[in-house]
């Protein structure tokens, strides 16, 4: 009788950098799973998933104040069985599982985590508002604008009830003379601008930005502007064309963009709903949350006044994606996500699907 050599299924790993994939070769199957450290922000979810307990966090508070160089989750290739849920519920596509070459978030047998972004390009303004609030510089507009000298340069008054800041005028002014006053950086305000003011020793009063205005917002009175009359062309603003571009890869779906969009172009999609609660008590206030939040959700508010108290940290749920990032991060336990909805695909299998629910309170 001829002895049968039983075919061992070789597993490897390989690492670049802190970067590094999971190699099991079989006879009709190859699985290769792949990590990327600079996509994770060490939200942990993959970790939580694990079947196997596979996944290990790095310290992350750490990792996130510049304090230790290291990646931010190791996988354990002996316990690792490939199956591939970390891969499928990562919400920052840090994580891939291929099979014979194909990704399985391209295989409809695999569930995975849903979440997305649209935008109505016939109704976008281009204001880049979007672009300027994005954390993960994920949405880029590009405008294809008429240059400067095609058009005619010739009081002004700006309705800021109407103005929606989105600095088209400013892009056009022949003077430089509009600016935008950006906003104070905290994740309480919103709009990345706060007013518009013009110079009025620089304007030239040539009713540019009247024309550029989408929103009818600002009127200018010439007195001496030989340049008017030759304004021919309908509003600018019409002229105006381009598209929003955004980054699905890097686009971590916390709406931002759609919440600060004047015109409502902007849909999107989160991976949970839910509460981030912060126990106020537990905080000492060193930073770790808010450095590894991939939403620019947390912050410590300054009193406005001396004297004034104001909470030590602060979350806006509108744009926190309860990843569970800060949750990894704090080393005092103050923060606590609590997610009543998982937005996943659908799944017949229960393995998954009981996974999946691991991630809900």
């Amino acid at each position: 009788m001829a002895l049968v050599k039983k075919k061992v299924i070789d597993v490897k790993k390989e690492k670049l950098g802190k970067d590094f994939k999971i190699i099991r070769e079989g006879s009709v199957e190859k699985r290769v799973l792949y990590w990327s450290d600079d996509y994770c922000v060490g939200c942990g979810i993959c970790e939580d998933i694990c079947p196997v307990g596979a996944i290990e966090m790095g310290p992350l508070g750490a990792i996130f104040k510049g304090v230790v160089d290291a990646p931010k989750l190791d996988v354990d290739s002996s316990k690792c069985v490939l199956c591939g849920m970390c891969a499928s519920v990562c919400p920052f596509n840090a994580m891939d599982l291929e099979i014979n070459g194909t990704s399985i978030k391209k295989l409809p047998q695999f569930p995975k985590i849903r979440k997305d972004i649209t935008v109505d390009q016939d109704v976008c303004v281009l204001c880049k508002q979007c672009e300027v609030v994005c954390p993960q510089t994920a949405i880029h507009v590009k405008r294809e604008v008429p240059e400067r000298k095609t058009l005619v340069l010739g009081e002004i008054y700006i309705n800021k009830d109407l103005c929606v800041f989105c600095g088209i005028c400013a892009d056009y002014c022949p003077a430089d003379a509009i600016t935008l006053v950006p906003n104070e950086e905290t994740p309480l305000s919103l709009n990345p601008y706060k007013d518009i003011v013009v110079d009025t020793d620089a304007c030239v009063y040539c009713k540019v930005c009247e024309k550029a205005c989408p929103h009818g917002a600002i009127e200018v009175v010439c007195y001496k502007c030989p340049f008017v009359k030759r304004i021919k062309t309908p509003e600018i603003h019409k002229e105006i064309k381009g598209k929003v571009v955004v980054d699905k890869d890097t686009c971590v779906s916390c709406s931002w963009c759609e919440r600060v969009c004047p015109v409502d172009a902007i849909k999107v999609e989160k991976p949970f709903e839910g509460e981030l609660i912060i126990k106020e008590e537990l905080c000492s206030g060193c930073g770790a949350c808010v450095a590894i939040c991939p939403c620019n959700a947390l912050t410590f508010p300054k009193p406005k006044e001396q004297g004034e108290k104001v909470p030590r940290l602060v979350v806006n749920q509108d744009v926190c994606i309860l990843c569970g990032a800060c949750t990894k991060a704090c080393p005092a336990g103050a923060l606590e996500v609590k997610r009543s909805k998982r937005n996943m695909t659908d799944t017949k299998i229960l393995a998954w699907k009981k996974a999946f629910d691991k991630l809900l309170n």
